[in-house]
């Protein structure tokens, strides 16, 4: 019953125009039959009345219609809220990856560096008056410099592959499948 009762809404659903114009003409064969059937004489105005259902049909199919597309809208409005929600959710769990990432590099690598340069800052100020240990100090200097802005590369990187896979997910979506 129910395979049935869902292969009827499907019908209806894809042939809404169809469906009306057969419930319509349905009921316009029905009342024409009462036509066969000998009455006293009528008027123009008796087979006027007897008729005027007909337009009221049409009243109802026209609302039935638009009903239906108000249905398929807000549907469609709701499947596309729904995967936005989904790309949120994606760019929720991978902005939460990329912290974790961070707060491990931050812990793993820059604390470390902080403590090499703190080190290196003490080493200059003692040796200050030797270029070759100078030199040295400034080679790992600008390592740390360079480690660090790998760091920053890397986070700056992650968000935006965040934001592009957000964006290429909407775009794919509403390219193939317009309203």
């Amino acid at each position: 019953m129910k395979s049935i009762w869902k292969k009827a809404k499907d019908l209806v659903e894809q042939y809404p125009v169809i469906i009306a114009a057969l419930v319509i003409y349905g009921y316009y064969l029905l009342t024409s039959l009462d036509l066969f059937h000998h009455h006293e004489k009528e008027s123009f105005i008796d087979y006027l009345l007897r008729y005027d259902s007909l337009f009221f049909l049409w009243l109802a199919a026209a609302s039935f219609l638009q009903l239906q597309r108000t249905r398929k809208a807000s549907k469609q409005n709701a499947d596309q809220q729904r995967d936005i929600e989904r790309v949120m959710d994606r760019q929720i769990v991978h902005e939460r990856f990329v912290k974790e990432i961070t707060m491990m590099l931050q812990d793993s690598i820059n604390n470390p560096l902080a403590v090499i340069s703190v080190t290196s800052h003490e080493i200059r100020k003692r040796f200050e008056k030797d270029i070759e240990i100078l030199h040295w100090i400034d080679r790992i200097e600008s390592s740390i410099q360079r480690i660090n802005n790998t760091i920053r590369d890397l986070q700056v990187y992650e968000a935006n592959k965040m934001i592009e896979e957000t964006a290429n997910a909407l775009k794919e979506k509403y390219e193939h499948h317009p309203k």
